[in-house]
């Protein structure tokens, strides 16, 4: 079991994220400019889709 979570302070804002998030679990805040999970953090995959297209760096995910 893998669970995501994402930086507010270190999102860019570029939204690649949650394109590439098979799982759809991740979401657009259009207001802050800012990725943030949105379903159940714990439903991650854990294929690192996300975290590849992260040029930031402000996703992580961790095995439980």
């Amino acid at each position: 079991m893998f669970v995501v979570s994402i930086d507010g302070d270190i999102c860019t804002g570029c939204g690649l994220c949650v394109e590439g998030c098979p799982s759809r679990i991740l979401s657009f805040n259009s207001e802050e400019e800012k990725a943030f999970v949105s379903g159940d953090e714990t439903e991650c995959m854990g294929c690192e889709a996300c975290t590849v297209v992260c040029e930031s760096g402000a996703i992580t995910i961790m095995e439980i």
